[in-house]
């Protein structure tokens, strides 16, 4: 379903605020908005994407999860977030999933989520998910700390339509099954592949530094992180941060 319908666009601010615009002419679920080049790309609150043109998947899809209740809308991140995992996977040897929508091979940042919601009294409207993914760009900009692509995991070019496809299908596999209310496979699989999950790092929350290690997201999508003490502590995003631990 995912991608049978896909506008291409030479460039575009954001694909993301190109599908929002064009939600009122009721585009069919499902329709992806695809961009040779951004020039506003954008991440989670005001972050920018990078992406060199014609190198990388810079893309929207379009959906209308009215069988979804918004207090479950974090389900719509884990479903975007396990079908590019899946996509990497079919690629490379390993990846996982940095809280909340960030996919990493190694501790490198290869794709990035941008979810934007409408909700109209207590259902949804609509769903535009932006996706950014890094393939073929094997060069980045001094200030972006931790960026990896396809191809300089694999040393190859790869075809940019074969793994939209492939993409497309991934994800589509993902939204099937939330919309079948398989949420606790959902749960499972997003929980198993967290980056740094069970494993005791460093962090930071209000100015404090402190030593914990990740068990897992609650109900709403807020990370859980278990600390010395026993004590396991939610965080909602932006409000921890890790770092290196002396």
């Amino acid at each position: 379903m995912i991608g049978e319908n896909i506008i291409h666009l030479n460039e575009v601010d954001s694909t993301n605020n190109y599908a929002r615009g064009i939600l009122k002419d009721k585009v069919e679920e499902g329709s992806v908005v695809l961009a040779y080049s951004q020039n506003q790309g954008r991440g989670h609150l005001q972050n920018t994407w990078e992406s060199e043109p014609g190198m990388n998947l810079t893309f929207s899809i379009i959906l209308y999860p009215e069988f979804l209740d918004p207090a479950r809308q974090f389900a719509l991140s884990q479903m975007a977030s396990l079908g590019i995992l899946d996509f990497i996977m079919g690629k490379t040897d390993s990846a996982s999933i940095k809280w909340p929508n960030d996919i990493y091979i190694g501790n490198k940042k290869i794709g990035g989520i941008l979810i934007e919601n409408s909700i109209l009294g207590s259902r949804f409207s609509s769903s535009v998910v932006g996706i950014g993914l890094n393939i073929n760009q094997s060069e980045f900009s001094g200030w972006i700390p931790n960026p990896v692509s396809l191809k300089l995991v694999k040393g190859v070019d790869f075809n940019l339509e074969e793994c939209l496809l492939m993409l497309c299908s991934t994800i589509s596999e993902w939204y099937e099954k939330l919309k079948n209310g398989h949420y606790a496979e959902l749960n499972d699989r997003y929980t198993s592949n967290l980056y740094r999950r069970g494993l005791w790092a460093g962090y930071k929350s209000d100015g404090q530094m402190f030593k914990g290690k990740i068990t897992g997201i609650d109900e709403t999508g807020r990370l859980l992180i278990e600390k010395e003490t026993g004590k396991i502590s939610t965080f909602n995003f932006k409000e921890v941060e890790y770092v290196p631990y002396g």
